[in-house]
């Protein structure tokens, strides 16, 4: 049997500019237990499981200890807030990946000396799945004898996808290679197409996402406290939240003018904090800018609104 043939399909993945609480809900919605970080040609760069994200907790105090478990039964675990980590800083990398060729005992042997519990599939070099080592197990366990294990054991571990022999080539036009070309260029064209409407989709379902989000208190009281430390380390402006331009009803536009009705256009938490700013900050003499902070390709990527007191006027 081949990795091809055992493969989970739709295994969720994101590019590397995705935010931790979104890969963390992504993550949890995984009935797999991995999410996939690729590249902008759908190529593995990295893998996201529960222990990455844990990484991004921030630690427990000393003095506290752990939590023991019984107070932990029967409790609802709280959201996950990546406290300003990227997820390249996260991510495991290079990942380990299979191509769709590879029969499902080598596969078993680099989960195996590798301790994945996961491995993506690849096909050509485009993640088009993920192996689970315990349906990989289940599947060989029924059809590997003791001869089988000996040979194994003497394969070397790095999977070798045998080639195809060329078949012999039978000329006949100029014409009839220039359509070859052409098919080339169109099953090309397709494959970029359908990559750009799969990372748009993902694009959009993110800002489907953050718009619904909510601030909660306790990362206003977070936002507050850098604030202050920022203050007490001689800085006159602190940045309260980062968030996707593209959050913006009008892509961050208004905001990069700058348009002094940029407020009206922010959605999700950004519009919250601005509200909480509004009511609680500004009738203590505390002023708040927005600014698009990076422009990938000429165009808006990230915004962020921060908090500033300078001097007194």
């Amino acid at each position: 049997m081949l990795a091809c043939e055992l493969m989970r399909r739709g295994l969720v993945y994101v590019t590397a500019d995705a935010d931790l609480d979104y890969v963390a809900r992504a993550l949890a919605s995984s009935p797999m237990g991995v999410v996939a970080v690729v590249d902008d040609n759908l190529t593995p760069i990295g893998i996201v499981t529960r222990s990455n994200l844990e990484k991004a907790r921030p630690p427990v105090a000393a003095e506290l200890g752990p939590i023991p478990e019984f107070l932990l039964q029967n409790r609802r675990k709280p959201v996950f807030r990546g406290n300003g980590k990227a997820l390249a800083d996260i991510m495991t990398t290079p990942p380990i990946f299979v191509p769709c060729e590879a029969r499902l005992a080598e596969a078993e042997k680099v989960m195996a000396e590798h301790r994945l519990k996961r491995m993506p599939v690849v096909e050509g070099h485009k993640l088009v799945g993920v192996l689970l080592r315990r349906e990989v197990a289940q599947a060989l366990s029924g059809g590997r004898g003791d001869a089988t294990l000996a040979s194994l054991a003497r394969e070397p571990t790095v999977l070798k996808v045998a080639q195809p022999e060329p078949d012999v080539c039978d000329i006949a036009t100029a014409g009839d290679f220039r359509a070859l070309v052409a098919a080339h260029e169109r099953q090309i064209e397709s494959e970029r197409l359908t990559h750009h409407q799969a990372v748009m989709a993902l694009r959009e379902q993110r800002i489907r996402d953050l718009a619904a989000l909510r601030l909660t208190e306790g990362a206003w009281r977070d936002m507050l406290g850098r604030a202050r430390a920022a203050a007490a380390n001689g800085l006159t402006e602190s940045m309260l939240i980062r968030f996707p331009a593209q959050l913006c009803t009008d892509g961050g536009r208004a905001i990069n003018a700058p348009d002094p009705h940029w407020p009206e256009t922010l959605r999700g938490e950004p519009a919250d904090v601005f509200r909480r700013w509004r009511n609680e900050l500004r009738p203590r003499g505390f002023k708040i800018a927005a600014q698009v902070i990076e422009f990938p390709e000429g165009l808006p990527g990230d915004a962020a609104l921060f908090l500033i007191w300078g001097a007194a006027t």
